[in-house]
């Protein structure tokens, strides 16, 4: 079957390839050039403060720049450290959050908006506003509140890490929790109907219906949320923007985005930074691959 248009005929197979050449053209233009570009100016020894400079090739020694690098594997920790404790705690919320908002009650779609707003907020703007209202050493209301309970907490300081991660969490548990209650939006009622037939207890229906319906969903919202945490760099900027002796210690912080935005746009040292920028894509490569994965097994299985 062919389709008439004006005067072509286009086969029906060629038809979906000209449906998705607008968005395939610009995933080249802005996706896969500058990736292209980064990985093969990772090779060379080049600096954008030397604009005009013919880069030269010098194989893998940006890579093992880095990789040699006293402090590099502790910024891979702090990068770990931060990405799990965050995406934990963001997804402990969000699934609480979503068990409540599950059930339609008055005021739901208010409740529901309100929850939202954080993710609207730019998180540069959420870290400056947080640094200052809730970790400041004078004005900061969660330092004195932890501190009049008699525990040490120096949110500019040695604390720096748990701050960031609390920032992030404000900002990121919306995002959690819309995808779980998309994920138990899934679930047929009458499923759930049949359980409240036979008399399922509540943990019954969650856990042998509900989950089981949105697990993908889980699945994704971690995998979002790990990846997109990995490369979360705007609240560590804040943070190392206080200098010592009030704020921390660089390397408490330090993760792998704020070490490649020094490179880059401090040190001008470009080729570390693409290939500080290459090890990150491959992160998120293995994670994306990961959940692939798991779709292909959910899929194989039904």
């Amino acid at each position: 079957m062919n389709l008439l248009t004006g005067s072509l005929n286009i086969k029906d197979k060629y038809l979906k390839w000209l449906f998705i050449l607008p968005a395939l053209i610009l995933l080249i233009i802005f996706a896969i050039v500058p990736y292209a570009w980064t990985f093969g100016i990772s090779f060379y020894d080049y600096s954008i403060a030397s604009f005009g400079k013919a880069p030269d090739f010098v194989g893998f020694q940006n890579y093992q720049t880095i990789i040699s690098h006293p402090d590099i594997w502790l910024r891979f920790q702090n990068t770990a450290k931060f990405a799990i404790a965050a995406v934990t705690l963001e997804f402990i919320l969000g699934l609480i959050l979503a068990l409540i908002l599950s059930d339609y009650f008055k005021g739901h779609r208010l409740v529901l908006t309100i929850l939202v707003l954080p993710m609207m907020i730019a998180p540069e703007i959420t870290a400056m506003v947080f640094k200052e209202v809730m970790f400041g050493p004078k004005i900061g209301l969660f330092n004195y509140l932890i501190n009049t309970m008699g525990i040490s907490f120096q949110g500019y300081g040695q604390d720096a890490l748990i701050s960031v991660i609390l920032v992030d969490a404000w900002t990121w548990t919306p995002f959690v929790m819309l995808m779980i209650i998309g994920g138990f939006s899934s679930v047929p009622k009458t499923v759930l109907e049949s359980a409240n037939i036979d008399g399922a207890s509540w943990w019954a229906k969650f856990r042998y219906i509900t989950f089981q319906y949105a697990k993908p969903f889980l699945f994704l919202a971690l995998i979002f949320r790990f990846a997109d945490a990995l490369r979360t760099w705007e609240v560590i900027r804040e943070w190392l923007d206080v200098p010592p002796p009030l704020g921390p210690n660089p390397l408490n912080i330090d993760t792998l985005p704020s070490y490649l935005y020094t490179l880059g746009f401090r040190a001008f040292k470009t080729s570390e930074m693409a290939a500080v920028a290459s090890i990150m894509v491959v992160m998120s490569m293995v994670l994306i691959y990961t959940y692939l994965r798991y779709l292909w097994k959910v899929e194989k299985h039904d």
